[in-house]
């Protein structure tokens, strides 16, 4: 990934961690899929 960004990997280091709002949610209210909160689907929606 540094390599490709342009970096050299024998100078540079790095670490990346994540845990977006949208995951919280999913385990929250039990959705199986994150991507059904980005459907647009009033089915679903309508339920929160």
């Amino acid at each position: 990934m540094l390599r490709a960004g342009g970096l050299d990997p024998e100078e540079w280091s790095g670490f990346a961690f994540g845990f977006g709002i949208d995951r919280m949610a999913k385990e929250r209210h039990g959705v199986g899929d994150v991507r059904e909160m980005y459907t647009n689907d009033l089915r679903f929606i309508e339920q929160f």
